[in-house]
C-alpha cells in the first residue's frame, strides 16, 4: 500500500460532505513529477478538462478560461463526468509527458511501489530490479476503482442519511398534522365517482349511477350551484340537457381548463366555444382496447392512460394486456409501460393514474374484486416502490384503493374506501399518516382531487337506506 506522505492528487467533487480525491499516491520529492494546471502551470488541484483545447484546468483557470470571447463556447467537463477508461488515459498522458531527471530522454512509465517514485526502464535496471513496480497506466486503474468503491459507500451513506432525515420529518409531521372539514357542497347524485376541479370554485364530477358529468360551482352556501349536464350526440354538439346517455369511465382536467373524458374505446375532449357552445373531440381511439382511465400530466403536457383487452377481469393469462400509455395532445402513442425490467407483468387492472413529483407516476391498480394497492414508477418504468396490505391495526378490511392526489408539499394522499379512510404516503411509497374519513363526518370517500389553494376535496356515495344525495367535502390539512 502506498504511504500517507505528501501526494501527488487530481481533486474530485466532495460527497455527503466528505472530500473524495483521485489520487495517483505518487509522492513529491526530489526530482518527481508534478501534474499541474495546463494554463496558470502553478495549481496542482485539477478539476476541469476542456474537450476542445484538450488541456486539464484548476478551477480558477475554469473562470478564466470561459471568458476568453474566442473559446468562450468551448466543452468543459468535470473530471466525475469523464468515464473511467477516459481520465486514465488523460492522467497517464499527463505524467508520461515528462522525461525521466535521471535519464533524460526516458519518459516516466512505472511506479515503484517500493519507493513511492515514478520510474522510466532505465531506472529499474539501475535502481529498482528487485522492487514491487508497476505500469503507470495499472496503478491508474487500481486507484480508480479505489474512488469508485469509495463513492460508491459514501453514495449509500448519503442516501441512508437522506431517508433517516426523511423518516424524521415525517414523524414531525405526524405531529403536527391536523384534518378539518371546513365546507360541505350537497348533492342530489346518488354517487361521486370522479371528480376534477379546473379551479378553486369549480368541479366537475360524474355519478356513474346516473351516467353523467355535471360542472357545477363551489359556493359557501352549503348547496351547490349547477351549471349544466352534457349529452353527446353522433354530430359531436353539446347540448345543455340532462345528462350523458353513456358512461365515463374516467375524467381530467387540461392546462386549459378544459374537461377530458374515457367513454367505451375513446379519450375524448370538450371544447368550450362562445356562448357556452362546446364540442366534442376524439383524441384517440384505442379500439379493441379498453380504456380504464385518463390523466393528464401537466409537466410534460401528455395523457396517461390505463389500458386493458376488453372487458377484462383479475384473471391474467397469456394474451392478456394490461398496461399504462402516454399519448400527446394529437393522439399520438409516446410511451407505454407493461412489464418490469425482469420482464414481469406491472399491473393487473389499472384504474387510477396520477403524475407525482419528480416525474414519476402513481398508479392504482385492482388486484381482486375487493382489494388493490398503489404502485410508483419512474419515467423509464423501472418499478420504486408498492403500497398494499397496510397493518391491519389500522385497516381490518382488505385494502381497497379507489383514488389518490398528491398536496403541494408531495406528499401523495390515497382514499381507502373499504377501510373508510386516508393514506398519506411520502415520496418513497411509506406510510407517514392514517385518517380516519369517518371521524370527519365522511362515511363513504370515493374520490378525491386537491385545489390550487392546498384544500383536499373528497367525493362520495350516500348509504344505501338514505334519500340524501352525496356530498362533496372540502377539508383543509394543517401541517403537512
Amino acid at each position: 500500500m502506498l504511504d500517507s506522505k505528501p501526494n501527488m492528487l487530481i481533486s474530485c467533487p466532495t460527497v455527503n460532505g466528505k472530500c473524495t480525491q483521485f489520487s495517483l499516491m505518487l509522492k513529491r520529492c526530489n526530482s518527481q513529477v508534478a501534474v499541474t494546471c495546463q494554463m496558470c502551470k502553478k495549481s496542482q488541484k485539477l478539476k476541469w478538462r476542456c474537450m476542445d483545447c484538450d488541456l486539464t484546468i484548476c478551477e480558477n483557470c475554469k473562470g478564466i478560461h470561459s471568458k476568453i470571447p474566442s473559446i468562450s463556447g468551448h466543452k468543459v467537463v468535470s473530471f466525475s463526468d469523464i468515464p473511467a477508461s477516459r481520465m486514465e488515459c488523460r492522467v497517464e498522458e499527463e505524467i508520461m509527458k515528462n522525461q525521466c531527471t535521471k535519464h533524460n530522454r526516458k519518459t516516466y512509465r512505472f511506479f515503484c511501489r517500493n519507493c513511492n517514485l515514478l520510474i522510466c526502464s532505465d531506472c529499474i535496471t539501475e535502481d529498482h530490479s528487485k522492487h514491487n513496480h508497476a505500469y503507470i497506466s495499472q496503478l491508474i486503474y487500481e486507484q480508480i476503482l479505489n474512488e469508485a468503491d469509495t463513492l460508491e459507500s459514501y453514495s449509500k451513506e448519503y442516501k441512508d442519511t437522506e431517508r433517516q432525515d426523511s423518516a424524521s420529518i415525517d414523524s414531525y409531521c405526524l405531529l403536527m398534522t391536523e384534518f378539518e372539514l371546513v365546507h360541505t357542497v350537497k348533492t342530489n347524485l346518488p354517487s361521486i365517482n370522479y371528480m376534477r376541479l379546473p379551479n378553486d370554485d369549480e368541479a366537475y364530477i360524474c355519478s356513474l349511477d346516473r351516467k353523467s358529468i355535471v360542472n357545477l360551482k363551489l359556493n359557501t352556501t352549503g348547496f351547490f350551484t349547477m351549471i349544466r349536464k352534457r349529452k353527446l350526440s353522433d354530430s359531436k354538439e353539446v347540448d345543455e340537457i340532462v345528462g350523458f346517455q353513456i358512461q365515463p369511465n374516467d375524467i381530467t382536467i387540461n392546462l386549459k381548463g378544459d374537461l377530458l373524458f374515457i367513454s367505451n374505446h375513446c379519450l375524448k375532449l370538450v371544447t368550450k366555444h362562445a356562448k357556452d357552445q362546446n364540442e366534442i373531440t376524439d383524441i384517440k381511439d384505442f379500439n379493441p382496447l379498453k380504456p380504464k382511465c385518463v390523466h393528464y400530466d401537466k409537466e410534460r403536457e401528455i395523457f396517461l392512460v390505463g389500458l386493458t383487452e376488453g372487458d377484462s377481469d383479475f384473471e391474467l393469462t397469456e394474451s392478456s394486456l394490461r398496461q399504462v400509455v402516454a399519448v400527446n395532445q394529437r393522439g399520438q402513442l409516446r410511451k407505454s409501460f407493461e412489464l418490469t425490467t425482469e420482464n414481469k407483468r406491472l399491473f393487473t387492472l389499472p384504474v387510477r393514474i396520477f403524475s407525482i413529483a419528480d416525474g414519476g407516476i402513481c398508479v392504482i391498480d385492482r388486484v381482486s374484486q375487493t382489494s388493490g394497492r398503489v404502485i410508483s414508477l419512474n419515467w423509464e418504468g423501472n418499478l420504486l416502490w408498492t403500497y398494499h396490505n397496510p397493518p391491519q391495526s389500522l385497516c381490518p378490511n382488505p385494502f381497497y384503493p379507489t383514488d389518490l392526489t398528491m398536496t403541494n408539499t408531495k406528499k401523495i394522499i390515497v382514499v381507502d374506501s373499504n377501510n373508510r379512510a386516508f393514506h398519506i404516503l411520502n415520496p418513497n411509497g411509506d406510510l407517514i399518516l392514517h385518517q380516519s374519513s369517518i371521524n370527519l363526518g365522511i362515511e363513504r370517500p370515493l374520490c378525491l382531487d386537491t385545489d390550487k389553494s392546498g384544500y383536499l376535496w373528497v367525493g362520495c356515495s350516500r348509504d344505501s337506506s338514505s334519500r340524501d344525495g352525496a356530498n362533496l367535502y372540502k377539508i383543509k390539512i394543517k401541517g403537512l
